[in-house]
């Protein structure tokens, strides 16, 4: 009697510490080890806590709306607050181009911010900082998201920042001149851009492209249409190989051949734009969002100037950059994608605190996300918000569908903030010193040699691998 009694107890006690380890086997595997830190994602906020969360935002000039960016970012603060009274959030507003200098500073003392916006791009600045998404994401929040924000914002590992919206890299074209102009196109080859522009100055004695030479930004753009990869690739390595970016630098060189961009680049780049409202260029690129809201609302497809829905009511029409690839191949579009990104400090503030941090990021993407796409030509991350976008944003249907479609072929740059410093210094240093050199009469196969060891000698001194 006495051994059944101990067998009995020894099986409730064998049963007990099966139960309990495996409960401290789900608890610890669900923890998200951040640097030192093991982060329950579980972690609920505490109404009965005050919580004080730090937030940096970049300011995105709006010159056609003075003030609203601020107000709209306030408002969304706001409307957190509201659900979560006891959470206080000190907001301070950064230059845009402020480059991330002051965050390296901030996480170097251990001391980041708890919420980081990144409007010209978010990346991975630091792991052993920057807390993952993943595990804060409900499945509902997984599935209303546009995939290829995922994909820019993800590695192996985690996805790294609450994505906000897509912004396709676009240039414009004037479809009063022909009808191969005013075409909606998702995508168009090197034969289609080339007929398109070579018809346009057959009818009008126009320069197919109105282009800035000085600028590479409509060089990478084409490549990225093209390859589908960035400049540098996301495990540091040169992406584009030299045969490559021999095809793309013969691409713009066939376009100087044939007359279809001005060979004086100088005069080019300070007249461009006056060439493409006198309907002496096709086609102007690069573009950044607030030359295309000029160039959009004057054109008459946004603001007051907007004629409606209907062909031909307006000038202008948004193109993709064109490829030189061969062949047809899944859709590549080169964008930015923006987002926020959720930092733990050196004196840590607990499970709690970080949750609340997710919270108020994800709120920030899914509010002040749809807005600000609607004034910037991009697509909010959740596709929830596009019917409201669609409305907000002014635009015609067609613009609209385009960007749609754009946005899901998106390629982002390099997730990793070293890689996507090191190709913002290729570029400054390399690609825009040696681009113009095609109006010079360079040789692309040469050039492309020298940009490519410039690239590589620049990774050298940075110990990329």
């Amino acid at each position: 009697m006495l051994s059944n009694l101990r067998r009995w107890f020894a099986a409730v006690a064998a049963v007990v510490l099966i139960a309990g380890g495996y409960q401290a086997y789900v608890y610890f595997s669900r923890l998200v080890k951040v640097g030192d830190r093991r982060i329950d994602p579980l972690a609920e906020v505490d109404p009965r806590r005050g919580y004080h969360l730090v937030v940096w935002e970049h300011e995105v000039p709006l010159p056609w709306e003075s003030g609203s960016h601020l107000q709209a970012l306030e408002d969304a603060i706001a409307e957190f607050r509201k659900v979560w009274p006891n959470v206080h959030v000190q907001l301070e507003i950064l230059p845009l181009h402020e480059s991330h200098t002051r965050l390296r500073e901030a996480l170097a003392k251990g001391e980041p911010p708890d919420v980081y916006g990144m409007p010209l791009g978010a990346r991975l600045i630091d792991r052993e900082w920057q807390v993952p998404v993943d595990p804060y994401l409900t499945k509902e929040a997984k599935d209303d998201l546009l995939p290829s924000a995922v994909r820019a914002l993800r590695d192996r590992d985690a996805l790294w920042a609450w994505p906000r919206w897509v912004q396709p890299k676009l240039w414009v074209a004037r479809e009063d001149l022909t009808p191969e102009l005013g075409k909606a196109r998702s995508r168009w080859s090197k034969e289609e851009f080339l007929a398109a522009l070579a018809g346009a100055k057959t009818q009008f004695g126009a320069y197919g492209l109105a282009l800035n030479p000085f600028d590479p930004s409509a060089f990478i753009e084409t490549m990225i249409t093209s390859t589908g990869k960035n400049l540098i690739a996301d495990d540091g390595s040169r992406g584009w190989t030299v045969e490559e970016i021999t095809r793309g630098l013969e691409f713009f060189r066939e376009l100087i051949r044939r007359g279809l961009v001005d060979d004086d680049a100088e005069a080019m780049a300070r007249q461009r734009l006056a060439r493409f409202w006198n309907r002496r260029a096709a086609v102007i690129a690069p573009v950044n969002p607030w030359l295309l809201q000029h160039l959009m609302t004057r054109g008459g497809v946004s603001g007051g100037n907007a004629a409606g829905d209907q062909e031909g009511d307006h000038l202008v029409l948004a193109v993709p950059p064109p490829s030189f690839a061969d062949g047809g191949g899944p859709p590549r579009h080169p964008a930015v994608i923006s987002g926020y990104a959720v930092f733990r400090q050196k004196e840590y503030k607990g499970d709690d605190h970080t949750k609340a941090a997710m919270l108020l990021a994800e709120h920030l993407s899914r509010r002040l996300g749809p807005w600000e796409a609607a004034r910037l030509f991009a697509v909010p991350a959740h596709p929830s918000a596009w019917n409201g976008w669609r409305t907000d944003s002014g635009l015609p249907q067609k613009e609209l569908d385009l960007l749609v479609e754009w946005a899901r072929a998106a390629i982002g740059p390099p997730l990793a903030d070293v890689y996507a410093h090191v190709e913002e210094r290729a570029i400054e240093a390399i690609l825009a010193s040696h681009f113009v050199k095609l109006w010079d009469g360079a040789d692309p196969a040469a050039l492309a040699q020298e940009i490519a060891a410039g690239i590589d000698g620049l990774r050298a001194v940075v110990k990329l691998r």
